[in-house]
């Protein structure tokens, strides 16, 4: 059955040399695997630079019960990306959210406050003109969503058993992050990161993470 509906782009690979899987976060069916053929085409109704990480599309999809992977027939960029695409800065950042949000979601569950939350984030990514800040402030809040966040530091199983340092770094990071300097920030980022993985086993070395090493360092 074919439907109209809005997604975020989390993961795109080519599968044959005319076809590629589309993993995208949608509004109405959750997190779908999709088949799009031939974006290279001048003629393509789906582009393949229209298919980066976080980028958010309103779509015409066609679903079918039990199959695992869904077609992606119709796609139009949404202004918003367009205005992503502009700042390579924050085009690193939306690899980075990319990575983290195909990683900490496996269920195809419908969630319609989180994916509002993803589309805030992106609406706050393109007006910020500071954005080291962002991919923590970021993580922080993606954390409530997904069932992990610290409400009660003292007792969480990760935060008590951090060395002194550390657990203190981490309690300014809840309660002030804003006071945080360049060098606490990245140190902040390795133990956020460090704290997924241990509720998030599956989500492993995370690739993009380098790729903000620059951001940080400015």
């Amino acid at each position: 059955m074919q439907h109209s509906t809005q997604g975020i782009v989390l993961t795109t690979t080519r599968y044959k040399d005319n076809a590629y899987i589309v993993n995208i976060f949608t509004k109405d069916f959750g997190k779908v695997s999709y088949a799009v053929y031939n974006p290279q085409s001048k003629r393509a109704k789906i582009k393949l630079q229209h298919l980066q990480p976080m980028s958010l599309l309103d779509m015409e999809v066609t679903h079918r019960e039990n199959k695992d992977i869904q077609q992606l027939t119709e796609a139009k960029l949404h202004p918003l990306s367009y205005q992503l695409y502009e700042h390579p800065a924050k085009i690193s950042i939306c690899f980075f959210l990319a990575e983290v949000i195909q990683k900490s979601i496996e269920t195809t569950n419908v969630d319609h406050e989180l994916y509002q939350f993803m589309v805030h984030s992106l609406e706050t990514l393109v007006q910020s003109k500071e954005v080291q800040a962002f991919p923590l402030a970021f993580l922080l809040d993606f954390a409530k969503y997904i069932g992990i966040y610290p409400y009660d530091e003292v007792e969480n199983e990760v935060i008590r058993l951090l060395p002194k340092e550390e657990k203190e770094l981490f309690s300014v990071l809840l309660k002030e992050p804003q006071l945080l300097g360049l060098g606490e920030r990245r140190r902040s980022m390795q133990l956020l990161i460090a704290y997924y993985k241990h509720y998030l086993p599956g989500m492993g070395e995370m690739k993009s993470l380098s790729v903000l090493t620059e951001l940080f360092s400015a």
